[in-house]
């Protein structure tokens, strides 16, 4: 009888909820639907960015002038770029960007004093670098609906110049009750 009573709660009216806030939600509904958006609302505070992994790992990267360069690939300025094709096996989401031959880091918009000269002035060849690759869930609830994104940030340095990528991806909406 309590499940029975609640769905209807729940679904008296999404529009309704939708535009109330937590704090407005006890005045149209009563307590049960306050009680869960607060609820919801403590737990995406908790876990708004949760991190789901988070490791280093110890990859080879060639360092030469087709995995180094200058590219506006997915960018909407010319960034520096080192192909790194084992960040594949490290990574959920698809870091290549656009007509690359493999996955990419990023350090900044190419410039006199960034680019593949940079990389390149100690030499081609095959260097060992240590990738971190973090993997968070991003969460937030909007009435009835839940809201999840994974975020995955790859960080690395290559021969003392900072790289970063990020790629970010939505999963399909959950019900505002399962949003923890």
């Amino acid at each position: 009888m309590k499940t029975k009573v609640w769905m209807l709660v729940l679904s008296v009216s999404v529009a309704a909820v939708a535009a109330a806030s937590a704090e407005d939600a006890g005045a149209v509904f009563g307590a049960p639907v306050a009680a869960l958006q607060t609820a919801v609302r403590e737990s995406n505070e908790k876990l708004e960015n949760a991190v789901v992994s988070d490791r280093t790992s110890t990859v080879s990267v060639p360092l030469n002038a087709k995995t180094v360069k200058c590219s506006s690939a997915d960018y909407s300025a010319m960034m520096l770029k080192v192909l790194v094709p084992d960040l594949a096996g490290l990574t959920v989401l698809n870091h290549r960007n656009t007509n690359e031959g493999a996955p990419c880091v990023a350090a900044g918009v190419c410039s006199v004093k960034l680019g593949p000269k940079t990389i390149l002035e100690a030499g081609e060849g095959v260097d060992q670098i240590k990738v971190r690759v973090v993997l968070r869930k991003q969460t937030s609830i909007q009435g009835e609906v839940c809201h999840v994104s994974l975020v995955e940030t790859v960080a690395t340095t290559i021969r003392g110049v900072p790289f970063f990528h990020e790629r970010v991806q939505e999963v399909p909406q959950r019900t505002a009750a399962d949003c923890r």
